[in-house]
């Protein structure tokens, strides 16, 4: 009979390996669940496959990425629609090679609940804050319906449209953060090693050196003389800035400044907007009530000024208000994008129009960040050019004077 080798992680999280007999790759898998084993890597023969850092470093406990949610739920409903049960769903999607180590995990959990009678979205709620919010209640109410698997799909292309939108912003963001990295690597350089190393010139000739440079030297020698003290109090500016992020109210409070902010406020709140579209229009379309789909859209907006509105939004409508209405109310959300909301509620076609809203926004971010890119571009290389330029030609300058000063 077939030997395999494993890597599997039991129910309390450790990590185990060993041998096991079976039929097939199929039956072994089988038999390490009956064993409360939850297989990671599975080969036939004596060879163990080799221990990878990231499976041992990075499965600590949160939420799963983006793009590894919604390669698990594609696979996921791809299985559930070809009438799979839930359990072989599962444990297909576990052994799939492409699926990353941490989703593989997360699975072998899920399926655990699953087999011991718990249905998917309870399983699922069980993982803490492994799943968005919104990811467990639209399963839920793809349960209620009877149609799991049509509701994963729509699921999954939600993800993957969310997954590109924001591969987008980080690309059309990439280059100019290049810039700024560079332009700072190459000040450091000027300031730590150049300046340093010339300064012994203009001592040795009995000269000033010139404002820049001095400048510089000066800098240096703060650091040098007060570094402990420095750190410290960034040290505790980072403490305090940490401190303040975990408190709600401030966070609202710089979210709202933000918003208030030229070029950049815009950009926030299509960006926001958009998100709030698609998965308010998600959880609409797959049943959740519109009173609980506002408040999970809310737990989902990365901004917390626009954030507390939608969950204000909620309490208005449930007073009686129209969506329209209520989403207006707070003057933060763009006027197109109302009255899309209100056009969907008189046709009865609400997800259809928020999916629209999310279109229409998405273009429009994709649109202003690449603006935004092509501006920062050539202002930040030229900026970079000056400043690095200036400093070299400075430098260049400096030991030229005293060179003609020691010919004189």
């Amino acid at each position: 009979m077939p030997r395999f080798s494993y890597i599997a992680y039991d129910d309390r999280g450790a990590r185990t390996t060993g041998m096991i007999e079976a039929e097939t790759r199929e039956a072994a898998v089988e038999a390490l669940f009956r064993l409360g084993r939850h297989p990671l890597d599975l080969v036939e023969g004596t060879r163990l496959p080799a221990p990878r850092w990231w499976e041992r470093e990075l499965f600590a406990s949160g939420a799963l990425s983006r793009s590894g949610l919604a390669l698990f739920t594609r696979e996921l409903a791809t299985l559930l629609k070809a009438d799979l049960p839930l359990d072989e769903a599962l444990r297909i999607a576990h052994v799939q090679p492409l699926m990353p180590g941490r989703v593989r995990q997360t699975i072998a959990a899920v399926l655990s609940r699953v087999l011991e009678g718990a249905s998917l979205s309870e399983a699922l709620a069980a993982q803490g804050t492994t799943f968005p919010a919104y990811y467990v209640h639209i399963v839920r109410a793809g349960e209620a319906a009877g149609t799991v698997g049509q509701t994963l799909d729509e699921l999954a292309g939600f993800l993957e449209k969310a997954t590109e939108f924001r591969a987008q912003i980080t690309a059309a963001l990439l280059y100019p953060a290049m810039l700024m990295v560079a332009a700072a690597a190459a000040l450091a350089v000027i300031t730590f090693v150049l300046i340093p190393t010339i300064a012994p010139i203009f001592s040795e000739a009995g000269v000033q050196p010139p404002f820049i440079i001095g400048l510089l030297l000066g800098l240096q020698e703060a650091i040098a003389a007060h570094w402990l003290l420095m750190l410290l109090a960034t040290s505790a500016a980072v403490a305090a800035l940490v401190a303040a992020t975990r408190n709600e109210h401030w966070r609202v409070w710089r979210d709202r400044q933000l918003l208030q902010l030229p070029l950049i406020a815009r950009v926030i709140q299509n960006g926001q907007t958009a998100l709030m579209a698609r998965t308010l229009g998600t959880l609409v379309r797959n049943g959740v009530p519109i009173l609980q789909a506002l408040q999970v859209t809310g737990d989902v907006l990365g901004n917390r000024a626009m954030a507390a509105a939608l969950r204000t939004c909620a309490g208005e409508v449930k007073e009686g208000a129209t969506l329209r209405v209520a989403l207006g109310s707070p003057g933060i959300f763009p006027e197109l994008a109302l009255r899309l909301t209100g056009v969907g509620e008189q046709t009865g076609q609400l997800e259809v129009m928020l999916d629209r809203v999310g279109n229409i926004y998405e273009a429009a971010v994709q649109q202003q960040l690449g603006r935004l890119s092509n501006l920062l571009t050539p202002v930040l290389t030229l900026a970079m050019g000056a400043l690095v330029g200036g400093l070299l030609l400075s430098v260049m300058g400096a030991i030229t004077s005293v060179n003609e000063l020691a010919l004189q």
